[in-house]
């Protein structure tokens, strides 16, 4: 049996990558190559690998995200526009989660609530931001005002 071997140019053309994107795959060890002389060659069987990872029989390394699980790294936002609201409603509602996060601020140090009233056309704006954790306990909050909720 032959064994048939691609230089990097021949993978590039084939692969429809640049040359040096070849390079660095191979640097990675995304596909596995040998030196012989001064060019990286790479086997049949490996290019078939590299092409069919998911159904080859090598096992697959567990890729690294790069990051560290570390407390505020990820921020989110949420806007909420309430249509049809009374000011004095819009008002109280405001006052409302203003002193729910005033309460939580030990826990929940970083978020931020803007409130906008647009008296001409009866629409109120809560934007909030803050860790995942708080905005999704604010969107069930608006989730149980919500009039139409089980309708």
């Amino acid at each position: 049996m032959e064994l048939k071997l691609y230089s990097v140019s021949e993978l590039a053309g084939i692969l429809k990558l640049h040359p040096k994107t070849i390079l660095r795959f191979i640097n990675e060890g995304k596909i596995k190559a040998r030196k012989i002389g001064r060019s990286w060659m790479v086997s049949e069987n490996e290019l078939k690998n590299y092409c069919h990872a998911e159904l080859s029989n090598a096992p697959i390394a567990p890729v690294s995200s790069g990051y560290e699980a570390s407390e505020g790294r990820i921020d989110a936002s949420v806007v909420v526009e309430m249509n049809d609201q009374d000011p004095e409603k819009a008002s109280r509602l405001s006052n409302s989660l203003m002193a729910m996060l005033n309460s939580e601020k030990g826990k929940s140090g970083g978020t931020r609530f803007d409130f906008i009233y647009y008296p001409d056309i009866h629409k109120a704006k809560y934007t909030f931001y803050g860790d995942p954790g708080f905005i999704a306990n604010i969107l069930k909050i608006f989730d149980e005002l919500n009039p139409t909720k089980g309708k």
